[in-house]
């Protein structure tokens, strides 16, 4: 479905907005919630669950396509909150993104016998994941711990963020790029027999996980680095 464009305020009904775009679904799981919205709005749901609203609308925006008005971490609740967000995501990745696709090329395989384009595809998205992985455990083993430092007051600011450019690993730009590549070897060069769907549903895995990966990398990047001391 085409992203929903319009703006979410925290008075609007959930069930409504997951109706205009059931990518929230998706945002809701990483909050660790339940998908049980009954008629509450935003601010009902978050104080059921215990999470800022304006977090929770902030990044709602950004599964709409919304970029304008990103929240800025204003305590370490806030912090620990987006941090949780963020590993939620990670085992979403690595525990289903990364095992659908590679069940998906694996399907492939056992129909495209008579060629090897489907051994580059593997060879190249197990390449890919490593890389991903890497990243992953970086933001889990440095950043998280680093940004949870900031907030007890034990880390200035000033240090933090001279040890990210010290240890900085590849970056989300680099990881965004090469998933490109990978579905683009798949649009534009690697033609495949398939009779039960199975390179509509590997582009279609491959779509999603870089939607939510392009807005783990804009909730990294563009709002956690955000935060004052």
């Amino acid at each position: 479905m085409a992203i929903a464009a319009s703006y979410v305020t925290p008075k609007m009904e959930l069930h409504d907005l997951i109706e205009r775009n059931n990518r929230l679904l998706l945002l809701m799981e990483h909050f660790g919630t339940g998908f049980t919205v009954a008629d509450m709005d935003i601010v009902h749901f978050c104080e059921q669950h215990n999470i800022n609203p304006d977090i929770f609308t902030s990044f709602c925006n950004l599964y709409n396509g919304n970029t304008s008005a990103l929240y800025v971490p204003k305590n370490a609740e806030d912090v620990e909150q987006i941090i949780s967000f963020l590993e939620n995501s990670h085992r979403y990745y690595l525990d289903e993104m990364y095992p659908e696709i590679k069940y998906y090329i694996h399907k492939l395989s056992e129909i495209n016998t008579d060629t090897d384009n489907v051994a580059l595809l593997e060879s190249f998205f197990e390449s890919y994941i490593k890389e991903v992985t890497k990243h992953l455990e970086w933001e889990q083993n440095v950043i998280f711990p680093l940004l949870r430092s900031v907030c007890d007051g034990s880390l200035p600011i000033e240090d933090f963020r001279r040890r990210i450019k010290r240890t900085r690993h590849d970056s989300h730009e680099d990881i965004a790029i090469k998933l490109r590549d990978l579905k683009n070897l798949l649009l534009k060069h690697i033609r495949l027999k398939d009779s039960n769907g199975y390179k509509r549903k590997l582009l279609s895995a491959i779509f999603e996980f870089q939607f939510d990966l392009d807005i783990h990398s804009i909730i990294e990047d563009k709002v956690l680095m955000a935060i004052k001391q």
